[in-house]
C-alpha cells in the first residue's frame, strides 16, 4: 500500500501546485514518465521471480512475530538458534521463557557435539543456566555483542586506569 501511495501522492501534490501552466505540464509529464517506468519495472520484476514466493511480498506479519513463529515451527536446532540469536533479542521477548528452557535442555549436547552453527558467545547470559555461565567465565565471559558505549570507551570497567590521571607517589 505504501508503494502505491508513494506513486499517487505526487499527483495529488501537483493539484495543489500554484504556478504557470507550462511548469505544471512539465511536472505532469515528468511524473507520468516516472510512474510509467516504476510500473514497467514492477511488472518485469514480478514476471521474473518465482511466483511461489509472491505471498512473501504482502502481509501484515511483523519482524518479532516472524521470529517467534520461526522459532516455534522450526524442527532443527540450527534454525531455532538462528531465529532467536541472529536477530534482535527483543524480537523474541514473548518466547524468552521457552528459549531459556530449550537452551537449558540442549546446551550440554551442543557443547559436546560442537555443531557448526553453535556459538555460545551469541547466547546472552540470561538464557544460559547459571552453571554454564560460571563455567564460561562468569559475568566477564567473552560475548560477541559489544555495546556502542563500550566500543567508544564511555562504559568504564570497574578498575580502569585512565592515562590522563596521574598518581602522585611519594
Amino acid at each position: 500500500m505504501l508503494m502505491v501511495w508513494a506513486q499517487v501522492f505526487p499527483f495529488v501534490a501537483l493539484q495543489f501546485h500554484e504556478g504557470d501552466e507550462t511548469a505544471k505540464k512539465t511536472l505532469t509529464t515528468f511524473l507520468v514518465s516516472c510512474f510509467s517506468l516504476w510500473l514497467i519495472l514492477n511488472i518485469i520484476f514480478f514476471c521474473t521471480i518465482d511466483l511461489s514466493y509472491l505471498g512473501t511480498f504482502f502481509g501484515t506479519k511483523t519482524g518479532p512475530q516472524y521470529t517467534c513463529e520461526l522459532f516455534k515451527t522450526s524442527e532443527e536446532d540450527s534454525q531455532r538458534f538462528d531465529a532467536v540469536f541472529d536477530t534482535r533479542i527483543d524480537y523474541s521477548k514473548s518466547i524468552h521463557r521457552e528459549v531459556r528452557q530449550w537452551v537449558a535442555s540442549n546446551i550440554t549436547r551442543w557443547k559436546e557435539d560442537k555443531p557448526d552453527w553453535f556459538n555460545i558467545e551469541m547466547i546472552p547470559d540470561a538464557f544460559l543456566p547459571t552453571a554454564v555461565v560460571e563455567a564460561e567465565g562468569g559475568k566477564n565471559r567473552k560475548r560477541s555483542s559489544v555495546s556502542i558505549r563500550e566500543m567508544i570507551g564511555f562504559a568504564e570497567e570497574p578498575n580502569r586506569v585512565h592515562p590522563e590521571q596521574s598518581v602522585d607517589v611519594e
